[in-house]
């Protein structure tokens, strides 16, 4: 496993999508109260793609990016 500062936390359902449909490792779902965050691996990777992202610039294959949704979004509403 990735040392811990080589990680990135985040509760953005599509941004969290993004990277997972970019290969990026998903290492936890983290619950606190209501809210789920996103734990990913490789914290530099993921900052670029998040400017990308903002930025309009980020591309993702749509098919990857709806089941990256789909698999997030049932992460999320399990248990």
């Amino acid at each position: 496993m990735k040392p811990i500062e080589d990680t990135i936390e985040t509760k953005d359902l599509y941004l969290s999508s993004l990277w997972y449909a970019k290969g990026i490792p998903l290492l936890n779902v983290r619950r606190k109260e209501s809210q789920c965050w996103f734990v990913f691996a490789n914290k530099t990777a993921c900052e670029a793609m998040q400017k990308g992202y903002f930025g309009k610039e980020e591309t993702v294959i749509a098919k990857e990016y709806a089941d990256a949704v789909k698999t997030l979004k049932g992460l999320v509403f399990s248990t």
